[in-house]
């Protein structure tokens, strides 16, 4: 019941992390059309601090055992929204999770990069603008549209997305090209 209850904590947080970025989008447009104005600001407290976000409450042994893929998967569903493959496997990490023998260990970020990419037309959700990777289920407009288009065309058409940044989220990893195989 617990996890119930901190993916509910999570969702909630993420909710008021965008309406108190939209009340501080408000506040600004305020001030900034009283500047024209001539006026004074209203509003002295339009920075926008988000609420604490972020998966904290990992396991030691969350992610022991699980594949690659399956253990972003449940790191994702946890955190709710979609995130940079370096976070992902930092959580991974954080959470028991050993990579694959034949992953070398200056490799870990290109190699689950492939492996999400490699999963992307079925499980995750390249988000470009973002520079992250999500769950289809966090896009259920955009997943109408990708089955919709699965169906005209008869068959599983592979999801038109730009390929991931070398950064995959930035990092000092300089060896390290996390571009996924086109």
């Amino acid at each position: 019941m617990s996890v119930e209850l901190e993916k509910a904590i999570e969702s909630l947080r993420t909710e008021l992390n965008k309406e108190l970025g939209r009340v501080a989008e408000i506040k600004k447009t305020i001030n900034q059309l009283l500047g024209l104005m001539g006026r004074e600001p209203e509003f002295v407290d339009v920075d926008f601090s988000p609420v604490a976000s972020g998966v904290t409450n990992i396991r030691n042994d969350q992610f022991f055992g699980l594949s690659p893929t399956s253990a972003a998967r449940e790191y994702l569903r946890m955190k709710g929204s979609a995130t940079t493959a370096k976070e992902i496997l930092e959580g991974l990490l954080r959470g028991g999770f050993e990579p694959p023998s034949e992953w070398k260990e200056n490799n870990y970020l290109k190699n689950l990069a492939i492996s999400l990419k490699k999963n992307s037309p079925r499980d995750f959700v390249w988000v470009k603008s973002s520079n992250a990777f999500g769950l289809w289920d966090f896009y259920p407009e955009k997943k109408r549209e990708r089955e919709k288009s699965s169906k005209e065309g008869g068959k599983e058409v592979e999801e038109d997305v730009d390929e991931p940044e070398e950064s995959m989220g930035g990092g000092e990893q300089t060896e390290d090209k996390t571009e996924p195989p086109k």
